[in-house]
């Protein structure tokens, strides 16, 4: 078990052995409920319409200004 403590402004630091396990990162969401007089958190998933974001994982490993720019350089006669 593992025990977290709540702050003088109710902020509660969720553990990191629990944050590894749930692969949380700051700015994910949480559900948070009491059932049967237990408080539950449950990670939410955020779908968003907005495209910001999308596929930036397609971009990991690449340098995205050269590959612009090689892109470019190829439209040159």
């Amino acid at each position: 078990m593992t025990i977290a403590k709540l702050g003088e402004r109710y902020q509660i630091v969720v553990p990191k052995d629990v944050r590894q396990a749930l692969k949380l990162k700051p700015g994910d969401r949480l559900d948070v409920r009491v059932e049967n007089g237990k408080v539950v958190m449950i990670p939410q998933q955020i779908q968003s319409s907005r495209l910001s974001g999308k596929h930036r994982t397609l971009w990991q490993e690449t340098n995205a200004v050269a590959y612009i720019r090689g892109k470019r350089e190829s439209w040159r006669d």
